[in-house]
C-alpha cells in the first residue's frame, strides 16, 4: 500500500510540476497547445481584441454539432411514472391490512391477456425481428385494477404504436380485490 501512495504522490508531483512549467511558457505539450497561440505571437490589437487589458476574459464559442437523428434502436422506457413505494399507515380500527397479491395470480393475469399483447407486438414496424427482455411495469391497486403501466425494452417495440397498445392491453388486466396498499410489480416478457 506505501508503494502505491508512494508512487501516486510522485506521479502527482509530475504532472503538477509540467502543467506548471506549460503555464509558464518553459515546456509546451502536445496536448495542451493545440489551439493555444505561443505569448510572443500576441500583437496589442489582439490583446485589445481578446479583452486581456480590462482583465476579462474571452468565452471560448464551441461550435455547435448537429443533433442525430434518434433511431428506434436500443433500450427505452415509455409509459407512466409509477412512483415509489407509499408510506403505509396501519389503521387497525379499520381493518387496514397488508394482504397483496402474488405471483401466481399475476402471472395468470399476464397470461389471460397474453393474446391481446401477442397481437400488439404485429404492429411493430420492423423488417428485422424484435428481440430483447420487454418488461412491464405496473402499479395495482387494492381493488385489482391496475392504475399505472409503463414498458421497458426495445425502442422499436416501447416508442411505437405496439408500446401504447401493450400498456393498453396490461391495463385491461382485472386482479382479484385485496387488503392493502398499491403493488408496485415488475413482469418481463422475453421477446424471441
Amino acid at each position: 500500500m506505501s508503494r502505491f501512495l508512494a508512487g501516486f504522490c510522485f506521479a502527482s508531483l509530475l504532472w503538477g510540476g509540467l502543467l506548471y512549467a506549460h503555464t509558464q511558457g518553459i515546456v509546451t505539450l502536445g496536448f495542451l497547445a493545440s489551439d493555444v497561440t505561443p505569448p510572443e505571437e500576441i500583437t496589442a490589437d489582439a490583446q485589445t481584441e481578446r479583452g486581456t487589458e480590462t482583465g476579462k476574459k474571452r468565452r471560448r464559442k464551441w461550435k455547435k454539432r448537429p443533433r442525430k437523428r434518434r433511431e428506434l434502436s436500443g433500450t427505452a422506457m415509455t409509459g407512466d411514472n409509477l412512483g415509489g413505494p407509499d408510506t403505509r399507515h396501519l389503521n387497525a380500527a379499520e381493518g387496514g391490512g397488508e394482504e397483496q397479491l402474488v405471483s401466481s395470480e399475476i402471472e395468470a393475469g399476464f397470461d389471460r391477456a397474453f393474446p391481446k399483447i401477442r397481437r400488439c407486438l404485429m404492429l411493430v414496424d420492423s423488417h428485422d425481428p424484435v428481440r430483447g427482455k420487454l418488461t412491464f411495469g405496473l402499479r395495482i391497486a387494492g381493488t385489482g385494477r391496475i392504475t399505472k403501466v409503463n414498458l421497458k425494452g426495445p425502442a422499436v417495440v416501447t416508442r411505437s404504436e405496439a408500446g401504447g397498445c401493450m400498456r393498453n392491453a396490461a391495463k385491461s388486466i382485472q386482479f382479484r380485490t385485496f387488503n392493502g396498499p398499491d403493488m408496485l410489480v415488475h413482469f418481463p416478457i422475453t421477446l424471441d
